[in-house]
């Protein structure tokens, strides 16, 4: 569990359709979600800028659309309708977390608000929350039956979750009230695939060209099912087109690389079907790389559903999940990879320290002595459970929890710097340099990372340490936001060392800014 991914979980065929399909994007809703129907709020359809808007953010110029709408905000506090788009504007840029935050402060005040449902299925499926998202899309789907974003965004979740039977149901109803989009068409054509349907498949991707000509997508994959089936001849045409194109699409790159397949005689050797643990498994780890977490969490919760008994997929799940902080899901995780090593000792050893981490996260100290100790039993195969017992606060004293269990991490250095802080209120500071270190590893330049770093090295005696880190940061960050507080710890850290003169200079500094 101490690594995230395991490079041997993911020796996949390169050449596997699923490994190199381009991510769905998500879609701004027309405004038959995004605003009130004419019948219940007739001056939502007829405010000029919310139709600005509206147009700006489908047109996808994002930071105009910012701009205006926290305008909008700044003259209406007490309208939900604002904020309900703006959280739809955050999600199109990433911010989930700030996206959910709006998304909720909108509802406060417009509980009945259509896109309500809309933004919880995209948010939720872009934070990893699969039931969460299933449950809106579902109710999104059915609030807004003739929306094809509606059925297209529920298809998205159902997709990720394995689901792609039902997927596809949802962009035929997406179809047939927008018969003109190739999307819908061609990633039926891959849920066909995933289902190894390939005739299905065939058409799927035939349809979308025929609407798209410029689909590379849909031609890439006909290029990959024609290799598969041996009809060379026509895997030939559809990759050419693809290669030919010279775009700056994932698809390119992998159809020159599959043409040298073809050439070379090695197209027996790739997989004429989709195993769909490998896929969820692929696709996690593709999502990975490209910095969509969320997606990635739900992806191999997918994986681990589907293949229940692979220690190697669950460990990439507790590793991942306990990594964002999502206690509940690690905890869950945790007991399961247990249970189906149960004859490992180092395993055994290794979920026993996850638990009593989780407990530490969640303020239960008691229970984390508890499990540290099980762990320390079966050898302690990282050599962590020890430490922990060392650093551990004693029973009888009383901290307030320091993490709040509802808030949810997307992005794993600011989820890994917050596993730190809690660790350190806890007074275990060497754990909490443990985990800041895998922070600097990831992001050298980590401000957040440093100046934890420092303040650890400080509150365990470790002085010197600190104010070489302090000193050092001054050089890379010289005005960061925190610099006051970080005059104040070196000034401390200075009169700890003894040397008055440069914690004086230090609180001249403070007095002079301030």
């Amino acid at each position: 569990m101490k690594q995230l991914f395991s490079i041997s979980t993911f020796l996949l065929s390169w050449a596997c359709w699923l490994a190199v399909s381009t991510p769905a994007q998500a879609t701004f809703p027309g405004k038959d979600i995004s605003f009130w129907t004419e019948h219940e709020a007739k001056n939502d359809r007829k405010n000029p800028k919310y139709l600005q808007f509206h147009e700006l953010a489908q047109n996808k110029d994002y930071e105009k659309a910012r701009v205006l709408i926290d305008s909008i905000i700044a003259e209406n506090p007490g309208k939900g309708t604002p904020r309900i788009l703006k959280a739809l504007l955050l999600n199109e840029l990433g911010d989930y977390k700030k996206a959910l935050r709006e998304l909720q402060r909108g509802r406060e005040i417009q509980r009945r608000h259509p896109a309500i449902h809309y933004g919880h299925c995209q948010i939720y499926r872009n934070l990893g929350e699969a039931v969460l998202s299933d449950r809106s899309c579902k109710i999104t789907s059915q609030q807004h039956p003739k929306s094809p974003e509606a059925h297209y965004e529920y298809a998205q979740t159902l997709t990720a979750m394995g689901n792609m039977a039902v997927a596809n149901q949802e962009l035929n109803l997406a179809a047939e009230l927008n018969p003109d989009n190739p999307i819908y068409f061609s990633e039926m054509g891959m849920n066909h695939f995933y289902l190894n349907q390939l005739k299905d498949a065939e058409k799927a991707f035939m349809k979308a060209l025929a609407l798209n000509p410029n689909d590379l997508e849909s031609e890439y994959q006909l290029g990959y099912l024609y290799t598969v089936q041996n009809n060379l001849k026509k895997a030939q045409a559809h990759l050419n087109r693809v290669w030919d194109s010279r775009k700056d699409h994932p698809q390119v790159e992998a159809a020159r690389i599959l043409l040298e397949v073809i050439k070379k005689n090695q197209a027996g050797s790739l997989p004429e079907k989709v195993i769909p643990y490998k896929h969820h498994l692929s696709r996690s780890r593709a999502l990975f790389q490209s910095s969509q977490y969320g997606l990635s969490l739900l992806e191999i919760q997918t994986a681990a559903r589907l293949n229940p008994n692979d220690p190697a997929i669950h460990e990439i799940l507790v590793g991942l999940s306990s990594m964002l902080l999502r206690l509940d899901l690690a905890e869950k995780s945790t007991t399961h990879l247990m249970a189906i090593t149960k004859d490992n000792p180092a395993m055994q050893g290794r979920g026993f320290q996850e638990l009593g981490d989780l407990s530490v996260m969640r303020g239960n100290l008691d229970t984390a002595r508890a499990n540290y100790e099980k762990s320390k039993a079966l050898g302690d195969p990282d050599k962590l459970a020890q430490l922990s017992l060392d650093e551990l606060p004693l029973p009888d004293s009383k901290r307030p929890q320091a993490l709040n269990p509802k808030e949810i991490f997307i992005k794993p250095i600011e989820a890994l710097n917050r596993k730190g802080e809690v660790f350190a209120h806890y007074g275990m500071f060497q754990r909490a340099l443990g985990v800041y270190a895998m922070v600097l590893k990831m992001d050298p330049t980590n401000l957040m990372g440093k100046l934890n770093s420092a303040t650890a090295y400080y509150n365990g005696g470790q002085n010197n340490r600190a104010i070489s880190l302090l000193e050092k940061i001054f050089v890379t960050h010289p005005n960061h936001q925190h610099v006051l507080s970080h005059h104040v710890l070196l000034a401390k850290a200075y009169v700890k060392k003894g040397d008055i003169d440069l914690a004086i200079k230090n609180l001249i500094w403070i007095k002079q800014t301030r």
